[in-house]
């Protein structure tokens, strides 16, 4: 059971730079959806 947190975890740390990457443009991505929604 343990062993999917500590890879996914070692996957993102040597794809640190990618997943600091994607992060914000999810984020982003997010609130313009709820914006979206909110207008409806």
């Amino acid at each position: 059971m343990a062993t999917f947190p500590y890879r996914t975890g070692r996957w993102a740390f040597r794809r640190r730079r990618l997943v600091g990457g994607v992060r914000p443009g999810v984020l982003v991505q997010q609130k313009a959806f709820d914006l979206v929604v909110e207008r409806r």
